[in-house]
């Protein structure tokens, strides 16, 4: 039998329940929920996929340089303002470096260069063009493989884009796909995606949505007279292990207990609370839908 959509199901369903016992429309709309749950994983089957490693806690996809076929480990960082390639990385590869922009990361500055947009692909799917080089080497001494460039929230711009870290995939779902799970609205505070978070049953507060860090949760509780970090293009992944407690955590209707969770007397960046990273995202499946400004957290598939 084909079906050409859930409207014309539900006439079906309709035409069923006129003639059965009253018990036949709890049954049908069962059946219209578990067929609505199966469109939807069908269209998530047959959308375009990246596959990556979870490295160390990072996400590592393996992208291609457009023209030459060079092959490029980047690491996935919705945290960064902007996708930035690695400093030894465009000397290898005899990129041409242009002027310099002062760019922040967590807790320090650093410069990056202009380049000419630098265009990379992984598998089928295009990646934003890269604007700029900067020095990643910090990033030695959290990930075991060489990290050749950041992918940042430019990536997510304009898409529905599923974060699947138990089958270790990114999947380019359709424009108004459904995803089902728990709704977190997003706000873009400093050009980054920021979605509501809780601590130990305190009002929620607005946190960056980072993939670019390995731990569960970077929270802040300001003190006296602390300055906020400054304004501007964000670039850089984190992970603590100083100053640390377990927290309750919620997002939405979902919570989690004993969260280990680092504490900062000081805003990372202006008008946030904190980063919300890797080690709480990995338990759900992850979908960021831009246009509809929301992240919907869902079960994790076995």
């Amino acid at each position: 039998m084909r079906l050409n959509g859930p409207e014309k199901f539900g006439l079906r369903v309709a035409g069923v329940m006129r003639l059965s016992s009253p018990e036949m429309p709890r049954i049908s709309l069962v059946l219209l929920l578990l067929l609505t749950a199966i469109c939807s994983a069908s269209a998530a089957d047959s959308a375009p996929e990246i596959p990556f490693r979870f490295t160390d806690g990072f996400i590592c996809i393996q992208a291609r340089v457009a023209g030459s076929g060079e092959p490029l480990n980047l690491l996935l960082d919705s945290g960064a303002g902007a996708s930035v390639l690695d400093l030894r990385t465009a000397r290898r590869l005899k990129v041409k470096l242009g002027a310099t922009q002062k760019v922040r990361g967590v807790g320090s500055e650093a410069s990056a260069f202009h380049i000419e947009p630098f265009r990379t692909s992984a598998g089928a799917v295009e990646l934003p063009p890269i604007p700029f080089v900067t020095d990643l080497s910090m990033a030695d001494d959290l990930c075991s493989q060489p990290i050749d460039g950041l992918i940042g929230v430019d990536f997510f711009q304009d898409r529905v884009v599923q974060i699947d870290y138990s089958r270790r995939c990114l999947r380019m779902l359709a424009p108004g796909s459904a995803a089902v799970g728990e709704r977190l609205p997003i706000k873009f505070q400093n050009g980054i995606i920021c979605v509501p978070v809780g601590v130990n049953d305190s009002p929620v507060r607005w946190t960056r949505l980072d993939t670019g860090c390995n731990d569960a949760l970077h929270w802040v509780i300001p003190r006296p007279r602390a300055r906020g970090g400054r304004a501007g293009v964000s670039i850089g992944f984190m992970t603590n292990e100083s100053d640390t407690a377990l927290t309750g955590v919620s997002l939405g209707s979902r919570s989690m207990a004993n969260v280990k969770t680092a504490l900062h007397g000081r805003a990372l960046f202006d008008g946030e609370a904190g980063l919300l990273g890797n080690g709480l995202l990995s338990q759900f499946l992850v979908t960021v839908d831009w246009r509809n400004q929301q992240v919907v957290l869902g079960d994790s598939p076995k």
